[in-house]
């Protein structure tokens, strides 16, 4: 048994309780698949779902501020943005340069405004102040290289936080 909302239709639940609806979406000129979990037992409420129609119907200014968090985070060296960069450097080497596909001079800013956004998993149930609404997952050559850069952004669109997948 399910749930069903005007916006995801019916949202399938699992033997446990567990809800889950995904879908693959038009954002700016790519197609994301987008996603919306909750584990069995947790509540999740209309206001919550209504939440998570507006981050899809807002995908593009989404994508902008999670960008703009990691952008954030370049300067500081024990971040996983910084731990990223270097990373990809690593594996990449030179080739990062045929991903790149913007040029502002400043090498950083291009390599995550080139990121790619890849998936992005909505938490319904996390709607909380300072909790992880929504995952945004970037790869520059996600089929090069596994290295993505998870951002997690609260209900108000704020990131709660920046994590390295390797």
């Amino acid at each position: 048994m399910g749930i069903e909302h005007d916006y995801f239709g019916v949202i399938e639940s699992d033997a446990a309780g567990g809800l889950y609806w995904s879908e693959s979406v038009e954002a700016g000129d790519q197609e994301v698949d987008v996603s919306l979990s909750a584990p069995g037992g947790a509540q999740v409420t209309d206001d919550a779902l209504e939440a998570a129609q507006a981050f899809i119907g807002a995908l593009e200014d989404i994508d902008v501020r999670a960008r703009e968090a990691m952008i954030g985070e370049i300067s500081t060296a024990s971040s996983d943005v910084a731990a990223y960069l270097l990373e990809l450097d690593d594996v990449l080497g030179s080739d990062v340069e045929e991903y790149i596909s913007r040029d502002s001079g400043d090498r950083a800013i291009d390599v995550l405004r080139s990121l790619e956004l890849l998936r992005v998993a909505l938490h319904p149930h996390q709607a909380g102040e300072g909790e992880a609404f929504a995952t945004l997952e970037y790869a520059l050559a996600p089929d090069e290289t596994e290295l993505s850069l998870l951002v997690h952004l609260s209900q108000r669109g704020e990131s709660v936080g920046i994590e390295l997948l390797s």
